[in-house]
């Protein structure tokens, strides 16, 4: 009975598949998701379907962190939404300890501002977890065995049309504007803003208005309405909203 489930997802040779002789050859692989059933499926889903061998499996950033060392992967799965961490972040600061790392981000939010982050980054793929599973198979074998970055169709869409929009924000604000514009978002005032980065409260105010002038919005609804809609404002997983990370561009 194990043969025959194990030829279903993927193994034809059944348990002969897992031998260690044959776990010897297989990419390594790591997989950073918060939920547990998730994180156990994505597992299950990468090793004997697709033939990966998982050697690492964290629910938050530190745990990650902290088994890259001892399990040594040759590419990463990294959700978006972390407890202690923004996934992007931390897959920027692996790729600052390990710069070789292959990292594809997971998430089921294909906003604008998200995508640009990722692509900004340089990291490797982004895998929409809506899509159908085989798209990580594919990611990971684009990566892995032909070092080319890899985006499903809808997040390949959804940065084509960013790309053709010339109002869009990433061709029209600063980076600083960038940075500012999720925590204005949030409804911090100038002062505030200003006391956390170490700006004049009227050079907030400026930034404030061109970033409303250049968006072509008219009140603070509008602006709170644009940084959800398009990824300024990320939903953690327990709920709570918090401002997506300014991420710069490596080049």
């Amino acid at each position: 009975k194990l043969d025959s489930k194990l030829r279903v997802i993927g193994f034809p040779y059944g348990r002969e598949s897992l031998t260690s002789r044959n776990m010897a050859t297989l990419s390594r692989i790591g997989i950073v998701e918060d939920q547990a059933l998730v994180l156990n499926l994505l597992t299950d889903l990468c090793r004997h379907r697709f033939g990966y061998d998982v050697v690492l499996s964290a629910r938050d950033a530190k745990s990650a962190l902290e088994g890259l060392d001892e399990t040594h992967p040759e590419a990463l799965l990294v959700d978006i939404n972390l407890p202690d961490n923004d996934g992007i972040s931390l897959a920027l600061e692996i790729r600052k300890k390990i710069p070789r790392m292959k990292i594809i981000i997971l998430s089921a939010e294909c906003t604008e501002y998200t995508i640009f982050r990722v692509r900004q980054s340089g990291l490797h793929g982004y895998v929409d977890k809506n899509a159908d599973p085989d798209f990580i198979q594919a990611a990971l074998d684009s990566v892995l065995n032909r070092d080319l970055p890899y985006f499903t169709p809808l997040v390949r869409e959804v940065a084509r049309h960013t790309a053709q929009d010339s109002q869009a924000f990433s061709k029209v604000l600063s980076d600083r504007e960038h940075e500012l514009l999720p925590l204005l978002g949030m409804g911090r005032s100038d002062a505030e803003l200003a006391a956390s980065k170490g700006l004049a409260p009227d050079t907030v105010r400026k930034h404030r208005e061109s970033i409303m002038r250049k968006l072509q919005l008219k009140t603070l609804p509008d602006l709170v309405h644009y940084c959800i809609e398009k990824g300024f404002l990320q939903t953690r997983p327990d709920g709570e909203i918090r401002p997506a990370s300014w991420t710069p561009s490596t080049s």
